[in-house]
Formats: C-alpha cells, structure tokens, sequence
C-alpha cells in the first residue's frame, strides 16, 4: 500500500489556554496531507480549477483517541487511499504523537465543475489520474 507521511511541529499557537491542542486544525492539517500525499503521485490538485474543476470534500469524520497537551512536540499524519470508484476517493489519516495513535479521520472527495455541484467521472475526464488512483488501491504503483 503507497503511504505518505508528514510532519508538523506542534507550536503554541496550535493549543487553547488550556494547554490542549485545539482540534479546529486537524481539517487544515488533513487537508495538507492529503495534499502532499497527490503531490507524490505526480497529481496536482490545485492545477484542477485551470480547466474550472475543484477538488471538493464530500464527508470528513475524525475521532480524537488522546488528547494532546503542549510540549514542543511533532505530529506525524499517516495518509493513504482506501478507495477509488472512478468518481469518488476516500482517503485516511492516522495522527501519531510520540508513537502513539492520537486521531483517525477518513475524508471522501469528488471533483465538481466550478459551475455545477455534480461530481465528474475521473476516468473519463482526468484518464491518467484515474489510472494512478485505481494503481495505488490496487498495490500496483510504483514511484
């Protein structure tokens, strides 16, 4: 399975006055993840609106399994696909603090055409992403 780690140092600014991380960041920090993770597979999303497409989220669940306190540390965002249909992608995450689990998520995506709200075939519009995509879900890639 392709896996894509990344890592953020954990400052200040992230936590609230309780000294607990504040949770508003862990979309953010999905969202860059999964970011970094097409980036690797040769797949810019941001180039998606020069043809007046989007990358749209469909549904982003996360669950916080230990909360995290200030101390300077790293987290690491373990990102991989678990599915691809050709028109929708789900992606999970897996948020580690010193070895530990701390959160899961899972977020699914479409992409749209700026001027609709219905989702694009992926294997008929985008053919090479598509087959990177059906690649990776199926342990065939190879960087």
């Amino acid at each position: 399975m392709y896996e894509k780690t990344i890592k953020f140092k954990l400052e200040k600014k992230f936590f609230n006055q309780s000294g607990f991380l504040d949770n508003k960041y862990v979309y953010d920090w999905m969202n860059l993840a999964k970011k970094y993770y097409l980036n690797g597979l040769g797949i810019d999303i941001d180039s998606l609106i020069n043809y007046d497409l989007y990358y749209a989220d469909i549904d982003v669940k996360y669950s916080i399994r230990s909360n995290i306190r200030y101390n300077s540390q790293d987290i690491f965002i373990k990102t991989w696909i678990e599915k691809h249909s050709g028109i929708k992608t789900i992606f999970s995450y897996e948020f580690y603090v010193d070895g530990e689990v701390v959160i899961l998520a899972t977020s699914s995506h479409n992409i749209l055409g700026t001027d609709s709200d219905r989702a694009i075939r992926i294997d008929r519009n985008l053919p090479k992403w598509d087959q990177i995509l059906k690649d990776v879900v199926g342990n065939e890639y190879t960087e």
